[in-house]
């Protein structure tokens, strides 16, 4: 499953107060955020999404957990999307708004290398 862990991420409700519902153009097509959950624990957070590329929409949840001094960005299984290139885009850009908030947080763990923006 798709992931990119946030080390040095104090909390999932620090990460989840800076994304924010967004649109953004790609290659025959679009990628979006369009709202976002927090639990009452504050411990986890979802982030209802939208892919769209060559016609084809697919909606998902983006996950915001935490473990220890970390926060993993990954798809809730239970959406389970196609993994398409515009998907892992959309999570990479979740975790560089994560990351740049806050000049302690790096990249930690991922299998998705190729979709960091630094």
């Amino acid at each position: 499953m798709p992931h990119i862990v946030l080390e040095k991420a104090k909390s999932v409700k620090e990460c989840y107060d800076v994304i924010e519902p967004m649109i953004q153009q790609i290659e025959k097509g679009i990628l979006k955020i369009t709202d976002k959950y927090l639990n009452e624990k504050e411990n986890s957070a979802l982030i209802e999404s939208i892919a769209v590329e060559g016609g084809k929409p697919q909606s998902f949840f983006i996950q915001l957990s935490s473990k220890g001094d970390s926060v993993t960005v990954r798809l809730l299984p239970l959406t389970d999307p196609e993994k398409t290139k515009g998907v892992k885009t959309l999570m990479g850009l979740i975790a560089k708004t994560i990351k740049d908030s806050n000049n302690d947080i790096f990249y930690g763990k991922t299998n998705l290398q190729d979709f960091l923006i630094q």
